[in-house]
């Protein structure tokens, strides 16, 4: 079939158009250019498309669609799916009308992140073996001059390209290549290597280096021979003291949360680098300003633990995770309930605070029968409620005292050093 004259071929797909295209399409041929992804993309209109079908849901779409086989349908139908999203997560993806697939788009930086990222090292050339959807060679590509970018799936890379022409970025390379098979062979010295490991190969999230595809620590001595720095993006639920021990020479640990969520942990690697590990905490809020806080992790609470009137105050989620909760506190001279009680209290409100913080409207130990009375008298039906070192669960406090979620009134429980279980009722 391969030897057949494509002018002959094309007269056959225009007598039997719907039966023949159809039989291809199912096969997985290739008939010629137009049927490649990169065509199907740049022949249809993106803009008119996600305009005329806001309101349109993927499986309606679909639907609407039943038996007709031409794949750009399932490729419509993933936008429709990721573009709401997508502007609040990479708004200069959206902003140009790039195309998405959902499996790329999930394991995807945030625009804010991927920015913050590019920030940390700049220079000639950088290596970023795990391209994906490209927000991070997006991000790269204004801090380096030349961004090489290696990712095995040919169909994704077909996207990826069409997307850097949108974007307009010109010194990013993207290769149909493994990252394995690329280095095997490489000789050339990189400013930054960067690498953000598939982490659900084997279908169940797993947060061991020796897990990840490509897997880092088969390629470490290559790595650190080509790479002058070395930059790894590593799960949010990768244990700070497990890298620490089995990664080296570690510059800085970097844990990223945005409202109010760990997103990512980054390891800044740099051969030949002997100073201490620097540890990082970056809190990215809601209004999108940037906060970070770096520290080295301590267990003595330098201020006493004392009942005070005034404020509340809940660190950022990168901060605990970090292990900096305790010493972020002493350096605004806040008291923490605990060493394993990661909240604040204080006498005055903090203008630039990583976290949340909150008035306190009144605290007491806790007790069953207490809080049952206390929910009664201040009528308090409905509540936010924040748990730390405490032996019931968010859902157990609902459950057994009745409280809808949501409202104005904030409830926080935890556990003072000595052990006793205390509740701090809050508003903003």
């Amino acid at each position: 079939m391969g030897q057949v004259p494509l002018q002959a071929l094309r007269l056959t797909i225009a007598k039997k158009a719907k039966t023949i295209i159809n039989f291809f399409i199912n096969c997985n041929f290739l008939l010629n250019q137009t049927n490649k992804i990169s065509s199907l993309l740049s022949n249809f209109n993106l803009v008119d498309f996600i305009a005329k079908n806001k309101h349109t849901t993927a499986s309606e779409y679909i639907l609407g669609y039943k038996g007709n086989q031409n794949k750009l349908n399932w490729y419509l139908a993933e936008q429709l799916i990721i573009y709401p999203k997508a502007k609040h997560k990479i708004p200069a993806f959206v902003q140009k009308y790039c195309w998405f697939t959902q499996k790329s788009y999930e394991q995807a930086s945030s625009q804010l992140s991927a920015i913050y990222k590019s920030k940390l090292i700049s220079g000639k050339t950088c290596l970023d073996l795990s391209g994906g959807l490209g927000v991070d060679d997006w991000a790269f590509s204004q801090t380096f001059d030349k961004v090489i970018s290696l990712d095995p799936d040919l169909e994704l890379n077909e996207m990826v390209r069409f997307n850097f022409e949108k974007l307009e970025i010109k010194n990013c390379e993207r290769l149909d290549s493994t990252a394995e098979k690329y280095l095997e062979n490489c000789k050339d010295m990189f400013d930054l290597i960067y690498l953000d490991a598939d982490r659900r190969i084997t279908g169940k999230r797993s947060f061991q280096l020796s897990d990840g595809a490509p897997n880092y620590e088969e390629l470490a001595p290559k790595i650190n021979a080509l790479g002058r720095n070395i930059l790894l993006k590593l799960s949010p639920l990768a244990d700070i003291h497990y890298l620490i021990k089995n990664l080296s020479p570690i510059k800085t640990i970097i844990v990223i949360s945005v409202q109010q969520e760990v997103k990512e942990i980054l390891v800044l690697l740099e051969p030949g680098n002997l100073t201490y590990v620097n540890i990082k905490a970056v809190d990215i809020d809601e209004k999108k300003d940037l906060q970070s806080f770096s520290g080295t992790p301590s267990q003595i609470i330098e201020t006493p633990i004392v009942e005070l009137p005034g404020f509340f105050f809940e660190p950022a989620p990168s901060v605990i995770k970090a292990g900096l909760s305790i010493a972020y506190a002493n350096h605004l001279h806040l008291n923490q309930l605990a060493q394993n009680t990661a909240f604040y209290i204080g006498l005055n409100p903090i203008k630039k605070f990583m976290g949340r913080q909150f008035t306190i409207v009144n605290s007491f130990e806790f007790s069953k029968s207490k809080f049952n009375n206390y929910l009664k008298t201040q009528q308090i039906q409905q509540a936010n409620i924040t748990r730390r070192n405490f032996n019931l669960s968010v859902e157990e406090l609902r459950k057994s005292f009745k409280i809808k979620e949501g409202g104005d009134d904030y409830l926080f429980f935890g556990t003072l050093q000595n052990g006793t279980k205390m509740v701090y009722h809050c508003r903003k």
